[in-house]
Parts: structure tokens; C-alpha cells; sequence
């Protein structure tokens, strides 16, 4: 009987050495034998000629073949399951490294999800249904209750989650649709906020609303300015 290689299905563990984004594949070396794995396509939870999700596949911080060089846990590892096929490799997936900045205990971070990218970006809900949205410059956005997001930093089991990239201070948080006509809210990094229209702009409360400026309030306006109220008061 002749044994046929490419007729063998495996799943093996395999460290990530390079990256190719622009074919969605990786370089690979084998953990059980050393063996090393080249044109391993990365599956995607969907994925076609016009469509699909793609994490960018970040590059490991120490690319290249070292099968004698320890893992570094102040560097960015990548271990791979790889499943090979009718001789053709497969990334399935990843799984953490034993030391990891992404290790959350149930005690105090109860069913917490992390989305973090490598530019120190991340998305986090925890059990409260809390949303957090935060930019590493300052910005952030918050679904949920109070007004102060949730910081991840020193919050991990291993303490490493720390903000280090991209940290300029600079960072603008723009809201804009021009669907039809244009609309822009934009808080910018000086501390100014903008809100323009092309439309109308209606400012609506069922109770007072209040303006308070340290320096002036200047209205200008091409047509008339209206002013209404069962009392006004000009001091």
C-alpha cells in the first residue's frame, strides 16, 4: 500500500514568524517538530471577492525563523492553530500566549469583552451592558452609566495592559453626515466644539436651558432674531 502525505488532516500549534496581509496569509513555525509552514491562509468569519472581515493580521515584533529563541513576553507573540488539509495549510484561528496583556479574572471583570488593536485602540462591554469606545490621544466614546470610560490600564491578571502608542494629545472626535445635506459635530483637541449645518438647527428642552460664556456670546444672523418667553430679563 502506498501511504498518500497529502491525504493526512491535522491540527497543530504553530508560531506566527511573518506576516502577508495583502494575500490574508502567514509564515509559520511548527511547535511539535520545528518544521516550518510557508502560504498559510487565514480563515475569516466571512469572507469573498467584495465583502469580509479582515484584522489586518498584525506582524509578529520578532519576525523571522529562531526555533532556539525563547519568547520574549514584553514582545508581541502569535500563536496559530493550524489545520492542514489535502497538503494545504489553514489558519483557524489564534490562542494567547501564556503571558498576555488580554487575561481578565471573573471576580472582577465578569463576562468583559476586549476588542484591542495593535494601535492601543479598544472596544470594551462588560456584564452592565457599559460601552466604551477609547482612542489612546484621549478620546473616547460611552454607552452606558456615568460619563468617565472605562480604563483597561494595570486592570489585567498578568498587569501588563498599558497605553503606550499613539498617545499625541490630538485627537479629534467628529460626527458627520452628508447623506443629503451636510451636518457636522466635531470636538476638536483645543477644546472647541463646532456644530454646523446646512439645514436648520432646533435646540428643544422642556425645561430651562442655560448659556454661560467667560467671555462673549455673539449672535449673527441674515435675518431676523427672535426672542420669546413670558419673561425676558435684560441685564
Amino acid at each position: 500500500m502506498i501511504s498518500n502525505l497529502f491525504s493526512a488532516n491535522s491540527l497543530r500549534l504553530a508560531k506566527v514568524t511573518y506576516v502577508h496581509p495583502e494575500g490574508q496569509k502567514l509564515e509559520v513555525m511548527f511547535l511539535d517538530n520545528g518544521d516550518y509552514g510557508r502560504d498559510v491562509q487565514v480563515m475569516s468569519p466571512y469572507a469573498g471577492t467584495d465583502f469580509g472581515f479582515t484584522g489586518g493580521i498584525p506582524s509578529p515584533e520578532a519576525e523571522g525563523l529562531d526555533a532556539n529563541k525563547t519568547t520574549d513576553p514584553n514582545k508581541r507573540s502569535i500563536i496559530a492553530v493550524i489545520a492542514s488539509l489535502q497538503g494545504t495549510h489553514i489558519c483557524l484561528g489564534f490562542l494567547f500566549p501564556q503571558i498576555t496583556h488580554m487575561a481578565f479574572t471573573k471576580k472582577n471583570d465578569k463576562n468583559r469583552m476586549i476588542e484591542r488593536h495593535t494601535s492601543d485602540f479598544y472596544r470594551t462591554v462588560d456584564d452592565a451592558a457599559n460601552m466604551d469606545m477609547v482612542h489612546p490621544g484621549g478620546a473616547s466614546i460611552r454607552m452606558g452609566s456615568g460619563e468617565a470610560y472605562t480604563s483597561l490600564e494595570a486592570k489585567d491578571f498578568d498587569k501588563r495592559f498599558k497605553i503606550q502608542k499613539n498617545k499625541t494629545g490630538n485627537t479629534t472626535l467628529a460626527l458627520v453626515n452628508k447623506s443629503g445635506g451636510t451636518t457636522r459635530v466635531v470636538l476638536k483637541p483645543t477644546g472647541d466644539i463646532e456644530v454646523t449645518a446646512t439645514g436648520n438647527i432646533l435646540i428643544k428642552a422642556d425645561k430651562k436651558i442655560d448659556l454661560t460664556a467667560g467671555t462673549d456670546i455673539n449672535i449673527a444672523a441674515g435675518g431676523k432674531v427672535k426672542v420669546t418667553g413670558t419673561r425676558i430679563d435684560l441685564n
